[in-house]
């Protein structure tokens, strides 16, 4: 009975501790591809007239901005900021009005067109990643299974031998089982703010760049994203 128990539950495990990392992989991924995403569009405005440029770029500032020092603390919630949305649209409503004339602004205007479509894709992925993979019906599942594995050692437990020896092993079991319930939950909430979770470090860099590349006007936000008044 222990040892089926015991496969069974170990199977189990292995088989969250999977999803759970694809889970992580994933949030990183995402996180990764939209700050790529966000600066190469940054890059690509630079064929459109100053004015014109300098609006959407002053936009896409204050997107990274606001994912970067807002969404990313309330993704430790389950939810999003509500400064992210508005800017993006901002930077929509200038996008449409961009200049066409030339083959270099109509091949732009394409080539943001991808990278946006790109931006938008690893956004909902980020956010997707966020929302936790393991349902609760499984978690229970889980801690009942370990629960049950140490509760059938501790009944194996011959009273004519020394308990200390088994103690030990039903702690070094109970150890591993609650080390890989954590392994889980850690990787199961890629953006809790805990070590080695995932930062913000693609979109920190995006605008580290943005500054590098060309400064511009200043943007109509405070350094979280907040609009403020010009």
């Amino acid at each position: 009975m222990a040892t089926v128990v015991g496969s069974a539950f170990a199977i189990l495990l292995a088989f969250m501790i999977i999803v759970a990392f694809q889970n992580y992989s994933g949030a990183k991924s995402a996180a990764d591809s939209e700050g790529a995403s966000t600066l190469e569009m940054f890059r690509t405005e630079a064929y459109f007239p100053a004015e014109q440029r300098d609006a959407a770029r002053a936009d896409l500032v204050c997107y990274a901005r606001a994912v970067a020092y807002s969404e990313w603390p309330a993704m430790r919630e389950d939810h999003t900021s509500p400064l992210v949305v508005p800017w993006i649209n901002r930077w929509n409503d200038v996008f449409h009005r961009l200049d066409q004339r030339s083959p270099s602004e109509r091949e732009a205007f394409s080539q943001l067109l991808m990278e946006d479509d790109a931006r938008t894709d690893a956004a909902v992925a980020r956010f997707r990643e966020a929302t936790p993979s393991v349902p609760s019906p499984l978690w229970f599942t889980l801690i009942i299974g370990a629960c049950l594995a140490v509760s059938l050692q501790l009944g194996m437990t011959d009273p004519r031998e020394r308990f200390r020896v088994h103690g030990t092993m039903i702690a070094f079991l109970a150890a591993v089982l609650a080390a890989g319930l954590l392994v889980v939950n850690y990787l199961d909430h890629p953006y809790s703010g805990q070590a080695g979770s995932i930062k913000p470090t693609a979109m920190q860099f995006t605008l580290a760049a943005m500054k590098s590349i060309e400064p511009g006007p200043k943007p109509p936000c405070d350094a979280s994203g907040r609009p403020v008044r010009s």
